[in-house]
């Protein structure tokens, strides 16, 4: 109630209809529709695709929509801990161009202490001239989490103290700004926070 509409901005990705009007049905017009059907419904809720739509999840991934890869990323690295498939999806979903693909796969790569890599993805969020895309990402990004058990991990503790400790800086000021490592403390930290609070 009163949220942001920029938060629940999913919109309904419109497949070309002169490719609908045709009778040909080949595998390039499913492979199409699969790839860019959106799957916001279940960028909110991804436990839903864990079993009840297996089936519709994997032609979507085998058509390497990006959401879908969001969603599957979400469900190996949180819920089946698979760090390594995990990270490969949400991979492919930030490269497929799905925002909050990218935003997780960032603040994932700085979660498990690879931190330059980290960084850069988060960077293209352009966020040091507008943090507003970070923001709105974070927002949906709690609210596809929000489904999950309880899923810190130690190690999620420690890449925290360790990015703290390589920005020394994170409470100063540089004119008028947060230094770039104070930036990606402050979004690891949010992540470790939501984490933390899971288990209450």
């Amino acid at each position: 109630m009163g949220e942001d509409a920029s938060v629940n901005n999913y919109d309904i990705i419109s497949i070309d209809d002169s490719a609908s009007s045709n009778d040909d049905h080949s595998n390039s017009y499913r492979t199409n529709y699969f790839r860019n059907i959106s799957l916001s419904y279940f960028a909110a809720q991804p436990t839903e695709m864990l079993s009840k739509h297996l089936e519709f999840k994997e032609l979507c991934l085998e058509s390497g929509n990006p959401e879908a890869h969001y969603i599957e990323g979400i469900l190996q690295l949180f819920v089946k801990e698979d760090e390594q498939a995990g990270l490969y999806h949400l991979r492919q979903s930030s490269d497929g161009g799905y925002i909050d693909g990218t935003y997780l796969y960032g603040l994932s790569l700085l979660a498990v202490e690879r931190f330059h890599k980290g960084q850069k993805y988060l960077d293209k969020l352009g966020w040091k001239e507008n943090r507003s895309t970070s923001d709105q990402c974070w927002e949906r990004v709690k609210k596809s989490l929000t489904d999950i058990p309880y899923f810190m991990n130690q190690g999620y503790y420690i890449a925290r103290a360790n990015l703290e400790t390589l920005c020394g800086c994170r409470s100063r000021k540089r004119r008028g700004r947060v230094c770039n490592h104070g930036y990606y403390y402050e979004r690891l930290n949010q992540f470790v926070e939501f984490a933390m609070s899971k288990n209450n």
